[in-house]
This record gives C-alpha cells, sequence and structure tokens, in this order.
C-alpha cells in the first residue's frame, strides 16, 4: 500500500519498523480491530529525544472504517513535517489502495 515494507509484532510489548528501519517503535496497547498505542520515532530523532506516542482508533462507519491518528511528543519543530508525511506517504496512499 505504501510502497514500502513493514514488520509489525501483533502483541503488546512487541516492535515494530517500517521504510527500511527508518521509523521504528514498540506497541504499547493493543485492542484488536480498534485501537493501537506504540511509541514511535524515526532515525532522524535526536539521539536525546524521548519517543513519541502514536494512537490510532478505528471506528466501524457505514462507508468502511474511520481512522483517527494523534501523534504526540514529537522533537520541537519537527510536527509540521511529520504531519505532511502521514498524508503523503500513508493516507494519500490508503485513499488510492481502498479506492475512496
Amino acid at each position: 500500500m505504501t510502497g514500502s515494507s513493514a514488520r509489525v509484532a501483533g502483541e503488546v510489548g512487541g516492535k515494530f519498523t517500517a521504510w527500511d528501519g527508518y521509523i521504528f517503535g514498540k506497541t504499547l496497547e493493543l485492542e484488536l480491530d480498534r485501537h493501537i498505542v506504540q511509541t514511535w520515532r524515526t532515525s532522524e530523532f535526536p539521539t536525546e529525544a524521548p519517543d513519541s506516542r502514536l494512537e490510532v482508533l478505528l471506528e466501524k462507519t457505514k462507508r468502511g472504517t474511520k481512522v483517527t491518528l494523534t501523534h504526540t511528543g514529537l522533537p520541537p519543530g519537527t510536527a509540521n513535517s511529520y504531519k505532511l508525511g502521514w498524508k503523503d506517504f500513508y493516507f494519500r496512499p490508503m485513499k488510492k489502495y481502498f479506492g475512496q
């Protein structure tokens, strides 16, 4: 869907990686088909920066699934860049892939 592989251990405490190791973290909470919380960082984060927090909420709708993504704790001054990245590298490809 995004043009890059991802590996995710589907369990709390499991690690994930995407975009050839550029993105990585650990799953903190997992409610099947409903809710995911992960630590999240990229190889561009300053070494001293803590992991950010990614929360994904999936809600069934009449037309399919509503995805709400909340990404907090990013290094100062980077939020707009990552917001654009989510749009360009995930949400646009998802719309194309799923035909919406």
